[in-house]
C-alpha cells in the first residue's frame, strides 16, 4: 500500500524516445538495476510499450520504454510500432530524447519531431559518449540539435557503462510534480511475468539468428503451470515461412535446443525458480501484416488509420 503523501514526495511519467538501437532500453535497465527490456543490436527489438517503475524514498519515476521510431513502412507491425512510440509522449511530465553521440540520421529527425509535439519538459540525452575520444567534437553536434529544437536540459551519458546516470536522474526529479506514488513501491513494471518470459525467449532468438531472421518472429505462452518448485512453461515461436521454421529448429533440432537452454537460464534468473521450458515453432503466413494476428499475438494497442 502507498503511504507517501504529496507533501514529501514526487511522482510522474517520463517517456524515453529515440530511433532504434540508440540505447533506450539499456538506460532503463541500468536505472532500475534490473533487466526489464530486452536488448539487441537488431532494430525493432523493443516492440511493446513497457512501464518501468523506479521508486526511491523521495520520488517515483515511471519510465515509458517505447519501440524505436523508424522510417520503415509497409506492414501493420511497423505501423503499430511507430504509433505506440508516438503516443508515449502525450500526457507525460518529461521526455528524454536519446541520440547517439556524433550520429544523426533521418530516423533521429523523425523521432525528434515526434518529441517536439509533446508539451512536457524535454531533456536531450547524448548517449555513448564513451566512444568519443575527442569530446570537443560533441559541442557543434549538440549546438546544431538544440539550435533547431527546444530542450530544457542536456545530459551526456554512457548507458552501457552506467556513466553519469545519477545527474540525469536528479534532473528528471526536478521535472516531476508533487504527488503520492502511482504504483506500489515494490512494483517494477505494469507487465506480467508471462510477458517478460516471452521477451526473454525472443531475445535469445534475436541473439542466435541476428543475420538469418528478419523481424517476422514473435513468441507467445501457450501454457504456464507451477508444480511444486518447478515452473512448467510451453511457448510457441511464430514465424511467417517454413524456411524460417527450419532455421530456428536447425540440424537435428540443435538450434532450438540451444535456444531453449539459454532462454531457460535467463527465465530462471528472472523468476528465481526452476523452469521446465518447452518450445514449438509454428508458421502463420504474413502475420506481421495481419492486424488480427498481431493483436492475437499480444500487440494489443488500438490501430489507427
Amino acid at each position: 500500500m502507498n503511504t507517501k503523501t504529496e507533501a514529501d514526495y514526487k511522482s510522474g511519467y517520463v517517456a524515453v524516445i529515440g530511433r532504434p538501437n540508440v540505447g533506450k532500453s539499456t538506460l532503463i535497465n541500468q536505472i532500475l538495476q534490473q533487466k526489464l527490456s530486452i536488448v539487441s543490436h537488431k532494430p525493432q527489438t523493443t516492440r511493446h510499450q513497457i512501464l518501468a517503475i523506479h521508486s526511491t524514498e523521495t520520488a517515483q519515476i515511471v519510465f515509458i520504454d517505447t519501440p524505436g521510431i523508424h522510417n520503415q513502412k509497409g506492414t501493420a507491425l511497423n505501423k503499430h510500432l511507430n504509433q505506440t512510440a508516438q503516443s508515449s509522449s502525450h500526457g507525460v511530465d518529461a521526455v528524454l530524447f536519446l541520440v547517439e553521440a556524433l550520429k544523426w540520421t533521418d530516423e533521429d529527425l523523425r523521432a525528434v519531431k515526434v518529441m517536439s509535439q509533446s508539451s512536457a519538459k524535454k531533456i536531450l540525452v547524448i548517449n555513448k559518449v564513451d566512444k568519443v575520444k575527442n569530446k570537443e567534437q560533441l559541442i557543434p553536434f549538440v549546438e546544431k540539435i538544440v539550435g533547431e529544437f527546444d530542450f530544457n536540459d542536456v545530459h551526456y551519458i554512457s548507458a552501457l557503462r552506467n556513466k553519469h546516470i545519477n545527474p540525469l536522474l536528479a534532473a528528471i526529479y526536478e521535472t516531476l510534480p508533487a504527488g503520492s506514488p502511482i504504483f506500489d513501491e515494490d512494483q517494477v513494471s505494469d507487465r506480467s511475468t508471462r510477458f517478460f518470459i516471452t521477451e526473454l525467449i525472443r531475445e535469445q532468438l534475436m541473439e542466435r539468428f541476428h543475420q538469418e531472421l528478419p523481424y517476422s518472429v514473435t513468441v507467445n505462452i501457450e501454457a504456464y503451470e507451477i508444480k511444486g518448485a518447478i515452473h512448467h512453461i510451453h511457448a510457441n515461436i511464430w514465424v511467417e515461412r517454413n524456411n524460417q521454421k527450419r532455421i530456428i529448429i536447425g540440424t537435428k533440432g540443435e538450434a532450438i535446443k540451444q535456444i531453449g537452454i539459454n532462454a531457460r537460464r535467463e527465465i530462471e534468473k528472472f523468476i528465481e525458480n526452476k523452469v521446465n521450458l518447452k518450445l514449438w515453432v509454428k508458421v502463420k503466413s504474413s502475420w506481421t501484416d495481419d492486424i488480427r494476428a498481431i493483436e492475437a499475438l499480444g500487440y494489443t494497442d488500438e490501430f489507427k488509420d
